[in-house]
């Protein structure tokens, strides 16, 4: 465990005081991997078979065929980029290494990323993931008032001073015309709200995911979900009519991102507040992000019997944002003992609790590959 002397202690709490007068509160964001919320193993799943029907109707309508590759594609880059089931998973996994799997590659006849993965064998179960697009997308244009910033800034004559007489004259060109100059002093900055014309995505429909087995079987396990699609605030306006690919792009992956939730193991982010309750130096050391020493000062006043419910869930603030989830577990355990009432706590352990479920479920799918996730235990 990091220590530091009561001299060094007393120097960063008042380097934090500074810090936080002049900067105000820092948010401290946490990145988690959580696990999946239906399927615990999706090792078993081939994820490579992917079958998807879709059906998109309306001006945004486009070719069905490409608009089912769309969401194959965009499925299986979150399975593997936003989720923790990664491709190369496979090939670490094969004891027979790369020549093997370019042995099954070759014999595929594999030119692309789906054919790759159907040799390398991925999921012994042969389940397939099956999607259903059921959806009507268009855009229309609407009028809409957006805010302006008007500024009208004057010209004046250029003027600087004689070196003789030390007097300010104008500046003239060689044709001997005063040269003019923007007079930034007496700007006039003007809001104005001007009707404009944006076109407005218009999404209603649904996606259907379920896994279908050999022979209509449920293997591994049963899944089936449906989510509705309604086109994300951030994209719903645009100040040109959007392109098909990218309007159905916009409207599905939230979708998509829920069905990765759902199977895979999946990164998740999360702004920690903190508790302002608690010993001073605490609260400053948590905003300034000096979380070691945040751990140094509540393990003294726990020593000293001095520490609160609050320094006890700053400490699991800490070791969250360390990824010290374990630590951070027990801290959250001592605050509520403290405070058994305490809803912040409560929230605390269930948030580290299914971080640790995260990755053990990254472990128990062989993602190897994620070397930026450490497992303390």
């Amino acid at each position: 465990m990091k220590t530091i002397t009561k001299k060094g202690l007393y120097g960063i709490v008042i380097g934090a005081i500074a810090f936080m007068a002049g900067c105000g509160t820092e948010k401290i964001t946490v990145d988690y991997v959580m696990p999946a919320r239906a399927i615990a193993d999706i090792s078993k799943v081939n994820v490579a078979a992917i079958n998807v029907e879709a059906n998109v109707r309306g001006g945004l309508a486009g070719d069905n065929k490409r608009n089912a590759g769309l969401v194959k594609q965009l499925l299986a880059m979150r399975l593997y980029k936003e989720g923790y089931y990664q491709v190369a998973d496979n090939l670490w996994s094969n004891p027979n290494g790369a020549s093997e799997l370019e042995k099954m590659i070759k014999e595929k006849d594999a030119g692309h990323g789906y054919a790759t993965l159907a040799a390398m064998g991925q999921g012994s179960e042969k389940v397939v993931i099956d999607l259903t697009l059921d959806l009507e997308l268009d855009s229309r244009p609407v009028q809409k008032n957006m805010a302006f910033t008007l500024t009208t800034t004057p010209y004046m004559n250029a003027v600087k001073k004689d070196k003789k007489t030390g007097k300010l004259v104008e500046v003239l060109d060689r044709d001997g015309v005063p040269v003019r100059v923007p007079d930034g002093k007496n700007a006039q900055i003007q809001r104005v709200n001007q009707p404009v014309t944006v076109y407005e995505l218009v999404a209603n429909g649904t996606l259907k995911a379920k896994f279908k087995g050999v022979k209509g079987k449920d293997a591994p396990a049963k899944y089936e979900n449906t989510f509705t699609i309604r086109v994300p605030e951030t994209d719903r306006f645009d100040s040109a009519k959007p392109s098909q690919l990218k309007a159905l792009a916009a409207v599905v992956t939230p979708a998509v991102n829920g069905v990765v939730a759902d199977i895979s193991p999946y990164k998740e982010s999360r702004e920690l507040v903190v508790t302002d309750d608690g010993d001073e130096r605490v609260v400053y050391l948590l905003n300034a992000k000096a979380f070691p020493e945040v751990v140094t000062v509540v393990e003294e006043l726990e020593k000293n019997g001095k520490a609160t419910f609050a320094d006890f869930e700053n400490l699991g603030i800490a070791f969250e944002a360390m990824g010290e989830f374990f630590n951070a577990r027990d801290a959250y355990a001592k605050a509520e003992k403290t405070k058994p009432d305490s809803a912040t706590a409560r929230a605390g352990s269930r948030r580290v609790a299914a971080a640790l479920s995260g990755q053990k479920a990254v472990k128990a799918s062989g993602a190897k590959q994620n070397k930026d996730i450490k497992f303390s235990k």
